[in-house]
């Protein structure tokens, strides 16, 4: 098992939209690490790049007492699984959520227009899209999602780099447990199986009446999730 748990937020959000997991894994006792990506949260003025996002993931992963449950959605998933695939024995288990879509330009493409869309609209993008966030869920995950504000600028550089992506090559990589965690309602839930079949050690955890962020879908049940990962995760060193 591991004691230690890092967690990769989405695109535009930051380290808050994890703050109700942060605070049930800390008191079951679990060192959690949640860092802003470049670009986005605290480090907004900064550009995204793939080199900086990955150096955030190394960097938190090292700064652990022991090797952590590593764990990402959507974008964090997408950087999770690519670190994780080349990084070999620094951790002791993987959870990738609202990821398992095969990538390729034309996916880049579509998820850039997908989370650019609400931009274009007259008005305050930011209030307008915090609205249907809480719409869609409600007001306190709006406020988590967003707690460090909306990252701009970021949308292109993100596409780029999932356009680059070999996922599946990294997925066969890893040489830990991977769960793989989509809601029921997530669109990027196509091709699950295939995320699971090729991993080597992989399984898949559908969560019910669960959109794309499914950590603020299903708050307790997520963070419930990554309790028992945790306690059943285990290094490749001490197996």
């Amino acid at each position: 098992m591991t004691r230690s748990i890092v967690l990769i937020h989405a695109v535009r959000s930051s380290r808050t939209m994890w703050k109700g997991q942060r605070r049930r894994l800390r008191e079951h006792g679990y060192e959690v690490r949640a860092p802003d990506l470049p670009g986005h949260g605290s480090r907004r003025g900064e550009p995204f790049t793939l080199t900086g996002a990955l150096e955030t993931i190394d960097e938190a992963v090292g700064a652990c007492a022991e090797p952590p449950l590593l764990v990402g959605l959507s974008l964090g998933g997408f950087l999770t699984l690519h670190w994780a695939g080349t990084h070999p024995g620094r951790v002791a288990g993987v959870v990738a959520a609202g990821c398992t879509i095969v990538p390729g330009p034309a996916t880049a493409r579509l998820y850039g227009l997908w989370i650019s869309m609400k931009d274009w609209l007259p008005g305050d993008s930011d209030a307008r899209v915090a609205r249907s966030f809480a719409r869609r869920h409600t007001r306190k995950a709006a406020k988590r999602y967003y707690g460090g504000g909306r990252a701009h600028g970021v949308v292109g550089s993100v596409v780029r780099f999932i356009g680059s992506l070999d996922l599946l090559a990294d997925v066969a990589a890893i040489d830990v447990p991977i769960t793989f965690v989509n809601g029921e309602h997530d669109p990027f839930r196509r091709h699950e199986s295939l995320f699971v079949e090729t991993a080597q050690y992989g399984e898949l955890v559908i969560l019910r009446d669960a959109g794309h962020i499914a950590n603020l879908s299903r708050p307790k049940r997520f963070a419930k999730l990554l309790r028992r990962r945790a306690a059943t995760s285990t290094p490749v060193a001490q197996r």
